[in-house]
């Protein structure tokens, strides 16, 4: 330390550099709040014994202070971002002149404080923006954190760090809600995965920063709560269950899986919602899967809906299931039950099922030769056993000859309509249908074809029926 010109150091008074060097380290440790910074220092000066007192008056001009102040020396204080104040140094006890040391210590130190307080105002400005951030981030519907390349909070809102747990490491948390198999990459992929926080359920997508693929760690977490959108799922199910129960009409509730978050079901909801009817509802069931209300719909015409759904879900392995109230189920849960059971691949699920009856072998392999590429088919020559499979599985139609050896062709398509209401009847026959069919409801709208004809008109005939 420097003593001022001339000026033997007063007994008693002594210059603390350890206290002085502590005080700055401080004054340091508060670089991002200004106004504790400038305080500490403010007591690092008190404590140095450089000068009687040096004082650091921020925001203050030379032009505000007396010109020539008596035994004081005054410094600017100016950084690369605009003036700080001034600094302003005194004898101890007597007015006396100041020596060039002095002024070349104050100088110094007056260049010191003007680049940390640069930065200490940087810091104070930056720390502005961030809360200004954060507040319009709070404002959002979703959860957002930013990640810097070293997996730092850049940026986030109080919504997501709640749902990722509230602790202080949001990187970690995020670590531990993705699947295995993205922990075990190198490099932050897209990402999508689903947690339960706060008893809702809450689906989050990670993608890099926009133009930094492979930058190692920058990145965007987004989080969506699904919860309304599921509730609004269910409560449409139970709503419309209960409805078509008490005015006897048809309802299916279909479930659609997807393994894939990113390009998955979740971000194919809007396109599927815009090509199914006004009255089906559609909506998330959780982050892979997607479920489907089809009211005053059997399956047949479910599965016609899901038909035209296919192109927008062909890049994706989807599966589906389809439960029908009364046919699977009588109760909201136990239809929900049913869907997720039948889950197959959805290909397979609304290919259209026929179910062949005659009592030649014969005639059911040449109609399944021709059948066999657009429809699953399944032959019988039994008429207890069509009867078992009518009751135990779901066909779109039943194509049978109207005489039979063991039974008539007319009192299977009676039973088939019975357990399965939404059946499609085709009849084949060498003669005239008899008039007992005339004016039978069971048997409206059957198509009736006589032999012989064209097979592949008559393959034609049902893609167009069955909306194939």
């Amino acid at each position: 330390m420097i003593p001022a010109a001339g000026a033997a150091r007063p007994a008693g008074v002594r210059a603390s550099g350890p206290a002085a060097l502590r005080a700055l380290a401080a004054a340091f440790a508060h670089l991002q709040d200004f106004e504790r910074f400038l305080g500490g220092l403010q007591g690092a000066l008190d404590q140095a014994g450089w000068f009687g007192s040096v004082k650091l008056e921020a925001g203050v001009t030379q032009g505000e202070l007396a010109l020539f102040p008596g035994g004081e020396l005054t410094l600017p204080l100016a950084g690369g971002r605009g003036p700080h104040g001034v600094l302003r140094a005194a004898g101890r006890d007597e007015i006396r002149t100041f020596g060039p040391e002095d002024l070349h210590l104050l100088a110094g130190l007056a260049e010191f404080l003007a680049a940390v307080l640069d930065r200490a105002r940087e810091w104070r400005d930056a720390e502005r923006h961030r809360q200004l951030l954060r507040f319009l981030l709070n404002q959002a519907p979703v959860g957002i954190v930013a990640y810097d390349e070293d997996h730092r909070v850049a940026a986030g809102n109080d919504l997501a760090r709640r749902w990722l747990g509230g602790g202080e490491d949001l990187w970690a948390a995020l670590l531990a809600a993705l699947p295995e198999e993205v922990r075990r990459g190198g490099e932050v992929p897209r990402a999508g995965f689903h947690l339960r926080a706060e008893g809702r359920l809450v689906f989050g997508e990670l993608r890099p920063a926009a133009g930094v693929e492979g930058a190692g760690g920058v990145c965007v977490l987004v989080m969506t709560d699904l919860t309304p959108e599921q509730a609004r799922l269910l409560d449409a199910l139970r709503r419309e269950t209960y409805r078509c129960q008490s005015r006897h009409l048809r309802l299916s509730f279909a479930l659609l899986e997807s393994p894939r978050i990113v390009g998955g079901l979740l971000q194919l909801l809007p396109g599927l919602r815009a090509l199914l009817p006004a009255a089906v509802t559609a909506g998330p069931y959780d982050a892979n899967r997607v479920g489907l209300v089809f009211p005053e719909c059997g399956r047949p015409a479910a599965v016609a809906q899901l038909r035209r759904l296919q192109p927008l879900m062909a890049g994706a392995p989807v599966r589906a299931g389809l439960a029908e109230l009364e046919r699977d189920a009588q109760e909201p849960d136990a239809l929900l039950e049913a869907a997720l059971g039948g889950l197959r691949p959805l290909p397979e699920a609304v290919r259209p099922a026929l179910l062949l009856h005659d009592d030649d072998a014969a005639v059911n392999d040449a109609l399944a030769l021709v059948l066999g590429r657009d429809f699953e088919v399944v032959k019988s020559t039994d008429v207890e056993q069509t009867r078992r499979l009518l009751g135990g599985r779901n066909f779109d139609a039943l194509i049978t000859e109207v005489e039979l050896r063991a039974a008539s062709g007319l009192d299977l398509a009676r039973l088939a309509r019975e357990l399965q209401p939404g059946i499609q009847t085709f009849f084949t026959t060498a003669s005239e249908m008899p008039r007992s069919a005339e004016g039978d409801q069971a048997l409206a709208n059957t198509v009736v074809f006589q032999k012989p004809f064209n097979t592949l008109a008559f393959a034609q005939i049902l893609k167009e029926k069955l909306g194939v």
